[in-house]
């Protein structure tokens, strides 16, 4: 019994505490909803909108955003016209485009694609797991989707600003606006002044909505020929429209899941597909052609029916029909078939007979074409269009941008060597072409940079050298000389002055004024100006064997003494080792020398000198031989030292070998002997 009772006890305890928590949560969630607030007008509340979305972005890098249709909060047909919905969502995406900086937004129509093509319906984007499966299928950072209310007098609208990769809500937002005559208008069936010929007309499509609602349901039973015949008889009878024929969307939806071909279904469709007077405003019209092409083929008729959807299609719309109807089949079967439908696209283009409202300019319509052709690994049809048109382009500074982000994208996917050697010819013709600014000095050097190495991860070089290879650098060097030299000097940044002096120096492009010929640097190291022989022994060091010339130049350093100077002179000193490695000479003094300083306290003296003479090779043995010979037991580690260099220098230090071998012989010191057999070892 008091077992029991115990039992009861927690039980009511578990309840006081479950209802405690309950009245809080409740009170909480009470003192957090906003104040009511008073209606406003329409624009005064996407600007509102818009500015809280854009403070949510407190980095200086654009997110990339997608913002869906608002939808009602209330439940309704996914078919019905959401007229005030798109109206705001535009009104929100004008606002947003104001300041690029913050977002940079994804296309409406390409992500009302995405969504139709996954069965992703508008009112579930606020969800979480919703905006990060958007995130999985589409370029973005960022997911904006809302919901509206209409009341008596205003209409509340919500939104949330969702991170696709966390599912965080990273801002919600809400409004109010004052309910006008115009907004009104937005909902069809609002107006209750209605005359009754229009109420029957509505009647009419009603009973039409109801019939088609009958032949969509017999889209769960597509299980034989007779069954879908049946279907597409009964389906073609209603027109593809937005409202009773709005059916058509889910039957080549299931056409194409299921890939079912229907002759007198695409014919209708095609049929359809002319009859929409202006493709761009009109979802039907991508739909269909994306229906046309399920089968990877695009006949003769469907591409001519294409083309000239495409004559009716508006700018920053043409590249997604295009890409449908030139990359949705096997290119490499049809490959001139596609060079033949790109031509006759540039040859409507150049007559003024591609888009609406007005025909797009040629170089518009360029640019769309390249954005439409874009497939994955394979660029001949890129190449094809620049190659043939791209010198009808009018060429200002946004056009060279897209031009340099066109073929530097296209060299770095090419796998073909004569493609892309192709493509870094029409750089470096870019490059040398372009007008000369501190923009075009960064997109050369930026482009020479990709060349780069990465010193932290061989895994990644792998693939630079892939998609970078030396040899293209070196041609491409040798291509914009002239550019690489001229532009060296044009910014206003230091480290990036260092950068591009360093490359030049590397690839043996002159700069006069800024890295000096031998005979200029004969002069200089000549003379008393502390400061400019630093900076010339710095630009030495990187010109491997380039300074041969001034060889004696350098071997005099070595015996400069200077009390006023003392540091500046130890670092031209450490310099002139290096250089002199490098020129691998054979001056006796400049190699006692180095022998000397293996023995030096001064910072990174001695390592220079190893490596140095490792540079020297043969010509530096015969002195190692005789320092060797000339130490004791109390030199052990010099001698060490010098075991290692004549074991770097290799088979060319064989000559050291009988020497090395009776130190090895009367050497009792581990480390010595353990250099002395390594380096006989590397002799062999």
């Amino acid at each position: 019994m008091k077992k029991i009772n115990r039992v009861m006890v927690m039980k009511l305890h578990s309840f006081t505490f479950a209802l405690a928590l309950f009245l809080f949560v409740s009170v909480s969630i009470h003192s957090a909803e906003p104040e009511s607030q008073d209606p406003k007008d329409f624009n005064a509340v996407i600007s509102e909108l818009a500015k809280k979305m854009q403070e949510s972005n407190a980095t200086d890098k654009p997110k990339r955003l997608a913002v869906v249709t608002f939808v009602p909060s209330q439940n309704r047909n996914e078919n019905a016209k959401n007229e005030f919905g798109e109206y705001v969502t535009e009104s929100l995406i004008s606002a947003l485009s104001s300041n690029k900086k913050i977002f940079k937004l994804f296309e409406r129509k390409r992500l009302d694609a995405v969504l139709k093509e996954n069965d992703l319906m508008l009112t579930d984007l606020m969800q979480k797991d919703a905006a990060i499966k958007i995130g999985e299928l589409v370029p973005i950072d960022a997911l904006f989707s809302g919901t509206y209310t209409k009341l008596k007098s205003y209409i509340d609208v919500n939104g949330r600003l969702i991170d696709v990769v966390t599912g965080e809500i990273m801002v919600s937002v809400s409004g109010r606006i004052q309910l006008t005559d115009d907004l009104m208008s937005l909902f069809p069936g609002a107006n209750n002044n209605e005359n009754a010929p229009n109420e029957n007309r509505k009647s009419d499509l009603d009973l039409c909505k109801e019939k088609a609602k009958a032949v969509k349901a017999r889209l769960n039973d597509l299980s034989s020929d007779d069954k879908i015949q049946a279907l597409v008889r009964d389906g073609i009878k209603f027109p593809f429209d937005t409202e009773c024929g709005v059916f058509h969307f889910d039957l080549m939806y299931a056409f194409k899941r299921y890939n079912i071909e229907n002759t007198e279904y695409k014919k209708f469709l095609t049929a359809a597909l002319d009859s929409i007077p202006y493709p761009a405003n009109d979802q039907r019209a991508i739909e269909i052609i994306r229906y046309l092409v399920k089968d990877s083929v695009i006949d003769s008729q469907e591409w001519k029916l294409g083309l000239k959807t495409l004559r009716k299609v508006g700018n920053y719309s043409l590249s997604s029909y295009i890409s449908y109807l030139l990359t949705h089949q096997n290119i490499s079967a049809y490959l001139n078939e596609c060079y033949d439908r790109i031509d006759e696209y540039f040859e409507l283009a150049q007559a003024g007979r591609i888009g609406l409202p007005t025909p797009v300019t040629f170089t518009a319509a360029f640019f769309e074409m390249t954005e439409g052709v874009k497939v994955r690994h394979d660029n001949r049809l890129l190449i094809y269009c620049y190659e043939k048109y791209a010198d009808r382009l009018a060429m200002d500074a946004k056009t060279a941008k897209s031009i340099y982000s066109l073929l530097t994208a296209i060299y770095k996917s090419e796998d073909d060597s004569e493609r892309k050697t192709k493509t870094l010819t029409w750089l470096a013709d870019l490059f040398n072409r372009s007008e000369t600014n501190e923009k075009s000095a960064e997109q050369l050097y930026d482009f020479a940079r990709s060349f780069e190495p990465n010193p932290y991860n061989k895994e990644a070089n792998k693939q630079i050298m892939r998609e970078f290879p030396q040899k293209d650098l070196e041609s491409l060097v040798q291509a914009c000389r002239s550019k690489f030299s001229e532009y060296a000097t044009l910014t206003a940044y230091n480290s990036q002055l260092t950068d591009r002096i360093n490359f030049c120096v590397k690839y043996d492009v002159p700069v006069p004024g800024t890295i000096p010929t031998m005979a200029e640097a004969q002069t200089i190291l000549a003379g008393d100006d502390w400061e400019e022989q630093l900076r010339v022994m710095k630009l030495l060091v990187q010109m491997n064997e380039r300074p041969k010339p001034i060889e004696k130049v350098l071997v005099n350093i070595l015996d400069k003494r200077s009390l006023d100077h003392k540091g500046e002179l130890s670092q031209m000193q450490e310099s002139a080792l290096v250089v002199l490695g490098n020129v691998r000479t054979n001056d006796s003094k400049a190699i006692s020398y180095m022998i000397a300083s293996l023995e030096s306290r001064e910072y990174m003296i001695p390592d220079k000198a190893v490596d140095a003479l490792v540079s020297i090779g043969r010509g530096a043995v015969p002195a190692l031989i005789a320092k060797l010979n000339s130490l004791t037991i109390h030199d052990g580690g010099l001698q060490y030292k010098i075991a290692v260099i004549l074991g770097r220098i290799g088979k060319d230090a064989q000559a050291a070998k009988p020497t090395l071998q009776a130190l090895l012989a009367k050497s009792t010191n581990k480390d010595i002997k353990y250099a002395i057999e390594a380096a006989l070892q590397a002799m062999e």
